[in-house]
C-alpha cells in the first residue's frame, strides 16, 4: 500500500530511487513523489543531498529532485506500476532521513507550490 515513506526503485535505467513524502491516507489520496538522482554538482535542486550512509538503498551521493516531483491522486496508478514491474518497492529510509527530505521540500524553491500543500507534517 502506498503511504508516507513508501520507497521505490525504478526498474529501468538509470534506476532512480523515489520517495512518497505525503500522507495519502490523511490528505484525500494525494501523493507527492520525489526522485533521487546522482549528485554530480550540476543538478539545480541542492536542498537535500543524501548519501549511502543516510539510506543504504543509495549507491552514491544523490540529490532530491524536488523540481521534477510528481503529485496528485496517484495511489492506484503507483500500485499498478509496481504490479506491472515499472517500480519495485524497496526499504524506506529512516524516519530521521524522511523528516529531512520533507523539511527541505517545504522550503525548496524548485518544489511546486501545489505539491507543497500536500507534504506530510512529519
Amino acid at each position: 500500500m502506498i503511504q508516507l515513506g513508501t520507497a521505490l526503485k525504478c526498474l529501468a535505467p538509470p534506476f532512480h530511487r523515489c520517495l512518497v513524502i505525503s500522507d495519502p491516507q490523511t490528505n484525500g489520496g494525494h501523493v507527492v513523489l520525489v526522485r533521487l538522482t546522482t549528485d554530480d554538482g550540476t543538478w539545480p535542486d541542492r536542498d537535500c543531498v543524501l548519501t549511502a550512509r543516510d539510506w543504504d538503498e543509495l549507491e552514491h551521493d544523490s540529490t532530491v529532485a524536488y523540481s521534477t516531483c510528481k503529485f496528485g491522486k496517484a495511489v492506484d496508478s503507483l500500485e499498478r506500476s509496481i504490479q506491472d514491474g515499472v517500480f519495485q518497492e524497496i526499504a524506506r529510509p529512516s524516519d530521521a532521513v524522511l523528516r529531512r527530505v520533507i523539511a527541505a521540500g517545504h522550503t525548496a524553491a524548485g518544489m511546486p507550490r501545489g505539491a507543497k500543500r500536500f507534504l506530510a507534517q512529519f
